[in-house]
């Protein structure tokens, strides 16, 4: 089995790799580092690319990377492209998928630490996923991995 079809499979059984990062179909992982800074009396919130590599590579340290998940009964549709929401096993991890019109999976973003995503909105070429813990992650659906977070406005 080549690695676009494990990873196919495992997305059909809904499961993804437990680590923050986006991961592509073609196995290419990049791990993304999340943190917070606290100025005074705001927080600012940030998440950048660590580094690339494959899922092969994760998996020869460790096979066991697999997490369940849940969808989000909410999608967005973009052209062939449709954007996937949820949860995974723990209360603290969420994720972001993009699949074509055969739920093919083309990339998914998982974190550990935003709490699942429960709302989209799509602008343009701009995802912006709602996270239950008041958090938007905006990701450049062209370039996944290109995300900035910030805090939701109460109104």
């Amino acid at each position: 089995m080549g690695i676009n079809e494990f990873i196919q499979t495992n997305w059909k059984n809904n499961q993804l790799p437990g680590v923050d990062s986006v991961i592509y179909s073609s196995g290419k992982v990049i791990i993304m580092d999340s943190y917070e800074v606290f100025d005074g009396n705001n927080t600012n919130y940030f998440i950048n690319p660590l580094c690339e590599t494959s899922l092969e590579s994760i998996m020869s340290f460790n096979e066991d990377i697999w997490c369940e998940i849940e969808k989000h009964p909410q999608v967005k549709h973009h052209h062939d492209s449709i954007f996937i929401c949820g949860e995974a096993g723990m209360g603290n991890e969420g994720f972001i998928a993009n699949v074509d019109k055969n739920n093919n999976l083309i990339w998914a973003f998982f974190s550990t630490i935003s709490n699942p995503f429960n709302k989209l909105e799509l602008e343009d070429h701009l995802l912006k996923a709602h996270a239950t813990s008041d958090l938007i992650y905006v990701i450049n659906i062209n370039k996944p991995e290109e995300i900035t977070v910030k805090k939701q406005l109460v109104e």
